[in-house]
């Protein structure tokens, strides 16, 4: 029996399985900077206009907590948009230091054709997979999140 013995990352149990869902999501990102660059756009400001396109009026610190970034990075993303024409800052009537996000109309139109883009990207992913597979992999993945919890 070998003792002293260093354990290797690829000799525990689910390696590879850890690895290939590490490759997919490199490879998706990947796919969607590529494809989100001919828009002039980073797959992280395509998540903020979603996001604001989702929730109108927000804050920004709400959407750094939704997005779990610190709110200086979100600062410049934001401004970015800003200076581009694709969001506004609304200033709360109550409160002068929160500024609540809305898109424009150019916003709006971006975010349509990068949504067709986000489509594209899942639709290839999921055409190799059967209905059930896609049910599946959800509830895996939905459990080895919530396995991550464990760990401090």
């Amino acid at each position: 029996m070998k003792t002293n013995q260093t354990i290797r990352p690829c000799d525990i149990k689910g390696h590879k399985s850890w690895l290939s869902v590490v490759k997919c999501y490199l490879k998706c990102q990947k796919v969607m900077n590529i494809k989100l660059a001919k828009l002039g756009l980073t797959t992280a400001q395509h998540e903020l206009l979603m996001n604001i396109n989702h929730k109108p009026g927000m804050s920004q610190q709400e959407i750094s907590d939704r997005l779990l970034v610190v709110k200086s990075n979100t600062s410049a993303l934001l401004k970015k948009l800003q200076q581009r024409g694709l969001i506004e800052r609304r200033k709360d009537q109550q409160d002068a230091r929160v500024h609540h996000l809305h898109l424009t109309s150019a916003g709006e139109q971006l975010l349509n054709q990068s949504m067709s883009v986000q489509i594209e990207v899942v639709q290839a992913m999921t055409a190799v997979m059967s209905e059930d597979e896609i049910q599946t992999n959800l509830e895996i993945m939905n459990r080895v999140y919530h396995s991550l919890d464990q760990l401090p």
